[in-house]
């Protein structure tokens, strides 16, 4: 099948790595996949000239930049025209004022899905940033009319967009996943380097983008209480600052290892180092792709009690622990370290169940749906 992935303006971070991965997914099912975007997709590097330009977009108040999203959309809709004309279905990540999955399935002669992810306004509201809540409703109950099949990521994603008017029984929910290549390669790395397995040295490890609703802070605050455990971050974001400045002040010093932004694949194998894996926060509304990484590797992973979550893993698979407690996570890690194998079993637990989301059967439950 002739496949026409398209996406608005997206992140460098996981955004960027979602759409790759699940075009490649749909190439590793024997598909032809066009991947059509504003600007090229290169997860986690901030030195190409997209990535500058996103450097001084983030400056901007959150009008000048939706208006500057908004002038993108309109010229990518009028490449994928063409290319629409051409393909058999058309799968788009749909941005927070999108008029391109619309124009699209107006132009095209194939079944049109919509991705819409975690609801922007809820994103929105953590930062303290305002959008157009008028013209994103309108955009959105457009592209709910036109679209053949609509995905998102949670229940509570979806119960967003149906209160927003969009038809739920267009409505699948589909979450993140990780891909067939990376499950293999963790289930290598885990043997190969199990958790708790340094005597002398205990390693917490967060992975992701520093973004305020991830809270690291709350990570650092816990390792205050945790004089034999050191931290490895990998990541940055626009929290980057702020945070190292907290380990500063916290007098935490050496026993935090600032790794940057490394490349998907290797920050991913990162992750073999950890004994604990950890998210500290995240929104009530998305499925973090993180979780799906930290447990491919085995890892023992305390995640907050969302339920979006729960959705995901079960408390068997997952240590969970109430949102915004730096002491419960704390707790949390020192139980685990005393019951080292408990812990271990867990994260075993939650790789057995991490292969029934590999991007490849994602792909699958959103083909099935539409045929």
């Amino acid at each position: 099948m002739r496949i026409l992935v398209t996406y608005g303006l997206v992140g460098r971070g996981g955004d960027a790595v979602q759409v790759l991965e699940m075009a490649q997914a749909l190439r590793n099912l024997g598909h032809d996949v066009q991947l059509l975007g504003p600007t090229p997709l290169r997860p986690y590097d901030f030195s190409t000239p997209e990535g500058r330009l996103r450097n001084l977009a983030r400056r901007l108040p959150w009008w000048a930049k939706d208006c500057l999203e908004l002038g993108m959309g309109w010229r990518l809709g009028r490449q994928a025209e063409v290319h629409a004309r051409a393909a058999e279905l058309i799968l788009h990540r749909a941005g927070i004022y999108d008029r391109i999955g619309a124009r699209l399935a107006d132009a095209a002669h194939c079944p049109l899905v919509a991705w819409l992810d975690a609801p922007f306004p809820i994103e929105r509201a953590f930062r303290g940033e305002g959008y157009f809540a008028g013209l994103h409703r309108r955009s959105m109950l457009n592209l709910g009319e036109k679209a053949q099949r609509i995905i998102t990521v949670s229940r509570a994603s979806k119960e967003y967009y149906v209160q927003l008017g969009l038809p739920e029984e267009k409505i699948l929910i589909v979450p993140n996943g990780i891909p067939e290549r990376l499950l293999q390669r963790g289930l290598e790395l885990a043997r190969a380097h199990p958790p708790f397995a340094r005597a002398h040295d205990r390693v917490l490890g967060f992975v992701g983008s520093l973004s305020p609703w991830h809270g690291v802070g709350l990570l650092l605050e816990a390792l205050r209480d945790l004089e034999q455990w050191r931290l490895q971050i990998v990541g940055y974001g626009e929290a980057y600052a702020s945070v190292r400045a907290q380990a500063h002040r916290l007098g935490l010093g050496a026993r935090v290892e600032w790794l940057g932004a490394l490349p998907h694949e290797q920050a991913f194998e990162q992750i073999a180092q950890f004994d604990i894996a950890v998210l500290p926060h995240t929104l009530p509304t998305g499925a973090p792709m993180k979780l799906f990484e930290y447990a491919a590797l085995a890892r023992p992973t305390i995640a907050p009690d969302l339920p979006n979550l729960r959705e995901l893993f079960s408390a068997d698979e997952m240590c969970f622990v109430p949102p915004g407690s730096p002491s419960r996570l704390a707790e949390a890690i020192l139980s685990l370290s005393r019951h080292p194998q408990e812990a271990i079993a867990l994260g075993q637990r939650a790789q057995a169940r991490v292969h029934q989301y590999t991007w490849e059967a994602m792909m699958k439950k959103l083909l099935a749906a539409i045929t």
